[in-house]
């Protein structure tokens, strides 16, 4: 039987977009201190019942993705020329 006063904690909706935006950004949540904050937070929102938790649970959430957006190293996806490089057929001589 759980403790009285204590929430449940639950992985949502909320929780599986912020994992899957770390992960797109190659940061984990076990070695990043604002990516783990973030997680936490993002369960917090998806177990809350009153909008005022949702609030201010989003409101953190929305800065520590933000630092940690900051703190990801760079992604090589090239742009439109590097695309039609890409495509363009490669003429020999």
């Amino acid at each position: 039987m759980s403790e009285p006063g204590v929430k449940r904690v639950r992985a949502g909706a909320v929780a599986k977009a912020t994992r899957a935006e770390l992960d797109d950004l190659g940061v984990s949540s076990e070695t990043n201190a604002s990516a783990a904050a973030a997680m936490k937070l993002a369960k917090i929102m998806d177990s809350a019942i009153d909008p005022k938790d949702v609030a201010s649970a989003a409101r953190e959430l929305r800065q520590a993705m933000h630092t940690v957006r900051g703190l990801a190293p760079p992604k090589d996806r090239g742009d439109k020329i590097d695309e039609l490089a890409a495509r363009r057929p490669r003429n020999s001589a």
